[in-house]
C-alpha cells in the first residue's frame, strides 16, 4: 500500500482516535496516508471525490456502532452514494462486546457492501495500547507491507 485514504465517522471520538493510530502506522511502513472526515468527504462534489478515491490504492473506512445497533447515517449515505466495490476497501470499526452479534455491525456491513475481501478490524470502544498488536497484525492482513 503506498497510497491510502482513512475515511472515518466518529461519534465519542474512539473511532477518530482509531483512524489516527491506523494512519500513523502506514505512515511508519511509507505509505501515504490522507485521514478525512466522512461528513468533510460527503459534503465535497461527488465528481470531486470519486477522482479523489480512484487515486488510492486502498480505501479504509472506519465507523462506530452504537446501541441502535445500525450503520450511522453517513454511513448509509457513503454506501448509497458510492459503489465502493470499484475500490479497494478495508473496513475498520470501534464498538461495545456486550452487543454480542451487533458488535461493530456497521463495519461488517461496509466490508461486506465494498465486497472487501480483507478482514474487519474491531476494537472494544477506544483503541489502546494492548490492541496495538491487533491493530497491526489487521494492517499487514490486508496488505500494508
Amino acid at each position: 500500500m503506498k497510497h491510502v485514504l482513512v475515511l472515518h465517522e466518529s461519534l465519542s471520538g474512539n473511532t477518530k482516535r482509531l483512524a489516527d493510530l491506523v494512519a500513523e502506522l502506514l505512515k511508519q511502513r511509507e505509505a501515504i496516508v490522507d485521514v478525512q472526515s466522512l461528513r468533510t468527504f460527503l459534503n465535497e462534489p461527488k465528481a470531486r471525490t470519486q477522482m479523489q478515491l480512484e487515486q488510492y490504492d486502498k480505501v479504509l473506512i472506519g465507523t462506530y456502532t452504537d446501541d441502535s445497533h445500525q450503520p450511522p447515517e453517513l454511513i448509509e449515505e457513503l454506501l448509497e452514494t458510492y459503489d465502493l466495490t470499484e475500490y479497494n476497501v478495508a473496513a475498520f470499526g470501534t464498538g461495545d462486546t456486550q452487543w454480542g452479534d451487533s458488535y461493530c455491525y456497521a463495519a461488517d456491513v461496509v466490508a461486506k457492501e465494498s465486497q472487501s475481501k480483507d478482514p474487519v478490524l474491531k476494537i472494544e470502544q477506544m483503541p489502546a495500547k494492548t490492541d496495538l498488536e491487533t491493530i497491526i497484525e489487521w494492517l499487514e492482513a490486508i496488505g500494508s507491507e
